[in-house]
C-alpha cells in the first residue's frame, strides 16, 4: 500500500502536475509517462496491448477532428485573425494537459498539420512557400479565418467606413488645394496694384516751376549831386 505521506509519493505527484513531454503520452490509454523507460514500459502492457487493438479508423479521424476543432477554437478565441507564430502557438495549445496529442490523429507532424489547414482554407499560412517549416529556422506564421455571417457584415461595415473616411480625406485636400490657389492668387492680385499704384503718371509728372517773389524792393544807391554854380536871383 502507498504511502500518501512519504517523501517518493510527493515528489511523483509534483512531477505529475507539470508539463510533460508530448512523445510519452498515450491517447487511447490517457496516460503520461515521464521518460522513455515508462513509455516503453506501457505500450507493452497487456492493457495497452489491448486498447490499441480496438482502435479503428474511426477513431484516429474522431481525434483528428477533434484536434483540429480545439487547436482553430483556441486560434479564434486567443488570436482573432492577426498572424501568430506556429510554435508560440502551438505551445499555448500544449498547456492544457487535456488536450488531444496530435500523436493520436493522422499528421505526422505539425508542418504537415498547418499544411492541410491551409489547404483547406481554415488558416493563412505564411512562411511555408518561402521554402520555411515549423522544424526549419525559417518562421511560419499562421492567422484564423473567420467566415461566419456576423464577421462578414463587420468586414462589409469596416470596408464602407474606411472608404467613406477616403472621400472625406480626398474632399477636405481639394478644399485645401483650392484655398492655397485662392490665397496665392490674392496675393498676386494685392502686389500686381501695389506696382499700378507706384508707376502711376499722375503721381510723377513734373510740377510747374515755382516763381519767387521778393518780399523787400531793393532801393537804387543815392545818388550825390556835384555842386553847381548857384546864381544869383539879384542879377
Amino acid at each position: 500500500m502507498s504511502d500518501y505521506t512519504s517523501a517518493k509519493f510527493i515528489s511523483k505527484q509534483l512531477k505529475a502536475k507539470g508539463l510533460q513531454k508530448l512523445r510519452f503520452y498515450c491517447q487511447v490509454c490517457h496516460k503520461q509517462c515521464r521518460d522513455s523507460n515508462g513509455f516503453q514500459s506501457h505500450i507493452k502492457s497487456p492493457s495497452h496491448l489491448k486498447r490499441i487493438s480496438q482502435v479503428t479508423q474511426a477513431d484516429i479521424d474522431q481525434y483528428t477532428s477533434a484536434f483540429q476543432q480545439a487547436f482553430l477554437k483556441l486560434l479564434r478565441v486567443s488570436h482573432g485573425e492577426k498572424p501568430v507564430e506556429v510554435n508560440k502557438f502551438y505551445n499555448e495549445y500544449i498547456q492544457d494537459k487535456d488536450h488531444v496529442h496530435m500523436n493520436a490523429t493522422r499528421f505526422t507532424s505539425l508542418t504537415k498539420f498547418v499544411q492541410h489547414l491551409g489547404t483547406t482554407g481554415e488558416v493563412r499560412v505564411q512562411g511555408l512557400e518561402d521554402g520555411g517549416g515549423v522544424e526549419g529556422t525559417t518562421s511560419v506564421y499562421i492567422s484564423y479565418v473567420d467566415r461566419s455571417s456576423a464577421n462578414t457584415v463587420l468586414k462589409q461595415q469596416l470596408q464602407d467606413l474606411e472608404a467613406h473616411e477616403r472621400r472625406d480625406q480626398t474632399v477636405k485636400q481639394l478644399l485645401l488645394q483650392r484655398q492655397i490657389a485662392r490665397g496665392k492668387q490674392n496675393s498676386t492680385d494685392s502686389e500686381t496694384s501695389a506696382d499700378t499704384t507706384q508707376e502711376d503718371p499722375a503721381s510723377t509728372r513734373q510740377l510747374p516751376p515755382t516763381i519767387q517773389i521778393p518780399l523787400t524792393k531793393k532801393r537804387a544807391p543815392h545818388k550825390i549831386a556835384k555842386n553847381k554854380k548857384r546864381r544869383n536871383v539879384f542879377d
